[in-house]
């Protein structure tokens, strides 16, 4: 009789032990959640989530008014400075090249804000980093860097 019990106690068990090991690989790929463009983020301040907003939903004009008339874009060296300049620059390469930001990772630091992404556009693919500079209820610099840096 103690045998019998030992062995249905075992038996159970393996069969908890292997249904565990058969379904964890399940869950972690159905929890895990899939990257994409962000629309809104609480964890942002609001001028770089509106940034990031109206950037994937092509919206320039949005996104031009969220820096100052004397804002500045930084895009891997080359310095835009102001409305006009900025706007020239986006028309070729950023907004109108049909650009979407998918955020991998953020980092808040006072009134510089980090964002890690993916970046697909007509003019340019690939990761990089973009840093904000926030300024009130605007966004003063955006500077657009490699992850590496």
């Amino acid at each position: 009789m103690k045998t019998t019990k030992l062995l249905s106690y075992s038996f159970s068990i393996i069969v908890l032990l292997t249904a565990a090991s058969l379904t964890a690989p399940v869950l972690a790929a159905t929890s895990t959640q899939e990257e994409k463009p962000l629309t809104a983020n609480e964890s942002l301040p609001a001028p770089v989530a509106q940034q990031i907003e109206a950037i994937n939903q092509g919206d320039v004009t949005k996104w031009l008014n969220l820096f100052p008339a004397d804002g500045v874009v930084n895009d891997w060296g080359r310095v835009f400075t102001g409305h006009d300049a900025i706007r020239a620059w986006s028309d070729k390469e950023f907004i109108g090249a049909k650009g979407q930001l998918t955020v991998k990772h953020t980092q808040v630091d006072g009134n510089e804000v980090t964002v890690d992404a993916g970046w697909k556009s007509e003019f340019y693919s690939g990761d990089s980093r973009f840093v904000f500079i926030v300024d009130g209820e605007k966004v003063r610099e955006m500077r657009i860097t490699s992850l590496k840096d």
